[in-house]
């Protein structure tokens, strides 16, 4: 073979031959291939959701509107926790002012308390000679009134025991009495105890002694029955007795001081009253000023002494005998007693009783 054979058929292009058969694999292939192409062109353009232009610019306003938002909320807060630590600071600072002042108070509070304690002291003791000087007051003017009133017995106290008589109301036991009662007593008073009253100063039934102010007693220089309640609602017939004015031995101021609380308030309140005219009432200016004028020294309360002239050991058995009736009657009468008792003023116990009302 020669040369130009060989190159002649080395540039001759090698040709397929079609057959049928190849055709419809061919048509298959390039089938497959443009739906596997379609199909990832569908995907891309199924995964490209990137927003518009205008989409963007809204999200970017949105981001720049919360960035701003959250710019101002910083600050905010910042402003805050500086105010916080301020006012902290001024709570800090107030809060040791308040230490201070309360270590000041603790220091003026045990120095209170050291001057209490010391006033107290001296208050004891001012009241201790207080009831001192008052008792020696007492000897003393029991001994002017035993100089100037013989003090013998009524009685003897060895043979006699006076009765200790039990009845609620004294004008249960004035109307309980017989009606020729007018015979042996003329007038009554009874005292009741403190603090209605002030304490009666006579070392036993049948003695001389004093008294101070006696209320609503208008029977000086005369002679009446004493009637005095030693316990709630429990009497005993003192004698008969004559009150004179003790000129110069009115109550000290030490003796003032030593009298129960309630006694002076009453005493002040009935003098209070006793100054002012008929149908007035003392107020609490009043009652304070009487108080005020007691208790500096400036008033005093007058003294009357009680001269014994008798003791009347039939009156005794009287009153006794009539006491214990109306003891024993008391069941039967104690609910119209009781609401009288209520009504009637206890300090308010002169009874008056003229012969001629007993037929005497």
């Amino acid at each position: 073979m020669s040369t130009s054979d060989s190159e002649s058929r080395e540039t001759t292009p090698s040709t397929v031959l079609v057959t049928p058969e190849l055709t419809q694999e061919l048509v298959e292939f390039w089938g497959f291939k443009y739906q596997e192409m379609r199909q990832e062109l569908d995907d891309m353009k199924a995964q490209d959701n990137r927003p518009s232009y205008g989409e963007l610019v809204q999200l970017v306003q949105q981001l720049q509107e919360v960035a701003a938002n959250n710019a101002r909320r910083l600050e905010e807060n910042d402003r805050f926790i500086r105010d916080t630590i301020a006012t902290g600071r001024d709570e800090c600072r107030k809060l040791e002012i308040s230490n201070n002042e309360k270590n000041q108070l603790l220091l003026q509070l045990r120095d209170l308390d050291a001057e209490r304690s010391r006033l107290c002291y001296q208050s004891r003791l001012f009241y201790s000679q207080a009831v001192a000087l008052a008792a020696e007051a007492a000897r003393h003017r029991m001994s002017i009134v035993s100089q100037i009133y013989t003090s013998i017995p009524a009685f003897d106290p060895k043979s006699f025991f006076p009765a200790v008589m039990e009845f609620p109301c004294p004008t249960q036991l004035i109307k309980a009495l017989p009606p020729d009662i007018g015979r042996l007593s003329d007038h009554f008073y009874f005292l009741p105890r403190p603090p209605l009253s002030m304490s009666l100063n006579v070392l036993s039934p049948g003695r001389c002694g004093y008294w101070f102010a006696p209320f609503s007693f208008s029977q000086y220089g005369s002679t009446f029955d004493l009637v005095t309640e030693l316990e709630p609602n429990k009497w005993t017939y003192f004698g008969k007795f004559i009150s004179r004015q003790l000129t110069h031995y009115d109550m000290r101021l030490s003796e003032w001081l030593s009298l129960d609380e309630e006694v002076k308030i009453r005493f002040c309140d009935r003098i209070a009253g006793e100054r002012l005219p008929t149908g007035q009432h003392a107020t609490h200016a009043d009652k304070l000023h009487v108080r005020e004028c007691y208790d500096s020294g400036q008033w005093a309360v007058p003294c009357y002494a009680l001269q014994c002239v008798g003791y009347d050991k039939t009156l005794h058995d009287i009153l006794r005998a009539t006491a214990a009736t109306i003891q024993m009657r008391l069941p039967s009468i104690q609910p119209s007693l009781g609401k009288r008792r209520r009504a009637e003023s206890p300090s308010m116990q002169t009874i008056t009783l003229e012969a001629r009302e007993f037929g005497a």
